[in-house]
């Protein structure tokens, strides 16, 4: 942590958690909101709770994080997790609550984060242990970790012949180049139990002098051991997402994966979702949603849902253009590109029939605050060419929503 300062402050864990006001909570906070709030270190204590701060990505001026996220109750003691099992955690696991941030200068990596690497068939998850930044390019980095290191074939041997290990615990000095590798920085909500950052590397070490290491690619992998380092608890979200679509596959088909009322009530169950954050995304999901009929059911700025490679997919309304029996459309979404690649966000014309296949999201007709429509268009625009698709949790309905609705209601 940095340095104690001569005046009374109020404290904020930098880098791995964040503080956000869950009563009013509409939606996931984003990627940038997460960035600047794990970035607040300090707070003199004559300024009391949060200052108002915008999501960097912000179009419009209006405060992401109000003044009624306080934090005089945080807790300090994130080294002894025996301590807090009175406190109203959430479950490690929460796709919502620990967040993936990607990162594009050497300072944003610091001693003790969770980092991940992406990868055509898997990611790829470590622990920091130490921090060399390039002094000619900032978005060059050395990188001391400790990770289970282990290669798509041999992650395979190890399915096969369960008893048997070809991976390691290891360290590796690491050379990134941020420009040409996408590298993530785990972000924990700090209602998730975790160790300090230099306890996480701390532990990190320790564990690798340990001669019992047994890699297990479903079971114990580099994503079990890096939770483990930050929160005592061995968690693998990427394996249990590899099972949840399994598991709606085998019971109701490509119907199952695309229904996202079943697969918000399942991620809870298997512990995939806290309970704040699945009752959050069950209201949003029970908002109706009124089938395209006639011209005058929608409008520049809407959120609508259709078919979309067999699975219901979610897009902002851009442009509308109207003809005789059906609507040409302007649309921003996250588009399919070809297999083992990211999905973009791309604007690109939608024809919408007037037969009621095509249907609008109502939110504003349900309560929630909403930006008007210009808004809404200018922030669909403001993130075209994003290559950030992470199945479950910014899939196109999380950029749908972003885009529509206001981090808080009002």
């Amino acid at each position: 942590m940095g340095k104690s300062l001569k005046k009374k402050c109020k404290r904020i864990w930098i880098r791995q958690d964040y503080t956000l006001n869950q009563n009013d909570l509409q939606r996931s906070p984003s990627e940038e909101t997460v960035k600047v709030l794990t970035k607040q270190q300090y707070i003199p204590s004559e300024k009391r709770g949060f200052t108002k701060i915008t999501e960097d990505d912000e179009i419009t001026e209006d405060p992401e994080i109000d003044d009624s996220c306080r934090i005089e109750h945080r807790q300090e003691s994130h080294d002894n997790l025996d301590s807090r099992n009175n406190q109203n955690t959430k479950p490690v696991a929460c796709i919502e609550c620990v967040k993936p941030v990607q990162v594009f200068r050497s300072q944003e990596i610091k001693i003790g984060d969770h980092i991940k690497f992406h990868g055509k068939i898997y990611d790829h998850h470590a622990i920091v242990v130490n921090v060399k930044p390039s002094k000619e390019k900032d978005h060059k980095v050395v990188v001391e970790l400790v990770h289970a290191s282990n290669t798509t074939a041999g992650a395979i041997y190890c399915c096969l012949q369960p008893f048997s290990s070809i991976a390691k615990l290891l360290s590796e000095t690491k050379q990134i180049n941020l420009k040409k590798m996408k590298v993530m920085v785990y972000k924990y909500s700090n209602t998730v139990k975790h160790f300090s950052p230099e306890r996480i590397a701390k532990r990190a070490v320790e564990k690798k002098s340990e001669p019992d290491f047994k890699y297990d690619a479903l079971n114990y992998n580099c994503e079990h051991f890096a939770t483990w380092c930050v929160t005592g608890e061995s968690l693998s979200l990427q394996v249990r997402k590899i099972r949840l679509v399994r598991f709606l596959f085998a019971n109701q088909g490509f119907q199952g994966i695309r229904d996202e009322t079943l697969r918000n009530k399942i991620e809870y169950e298997n512990e995939m979702l806290c309970k704040p954050c699945f009752e959050r995304n069950k209201k949003l999901l029970s908002v109706a949603k009124q089938p395209i009929k006639s011209k005058r059911d929608v409008a520049i700025g809407d959120i609508i849902t259709y078919t979309y490679y067999g699975c219901l997919h979610s897009a902002v309304v851009l442009e509308i253009e109207a003809h005789d029996k059906s609507l040409q459309c302007k649309i921003a979404h996250y588009a399919f590109r070809v297999l083992h690649r990211h999905r973009k966000i791309r604007e690109e014309s939608l024809r919408i029939p007037l037969d009621g296949s095509v249907k609008v999201t109502e939110y504003s007709k349900n309560g929630y605050s909403v930006y008007d429509p210009k808004e809404v268009v200018d922030r669909a625009r403001s993130r075209l060419g994003e290559t950030r698709y992470v199945y479950f949790s910014n899939d196109s309905s999380h950029y749908a929503r972003w885009c529509k609705l206001k981090l808080y209601r009002k």
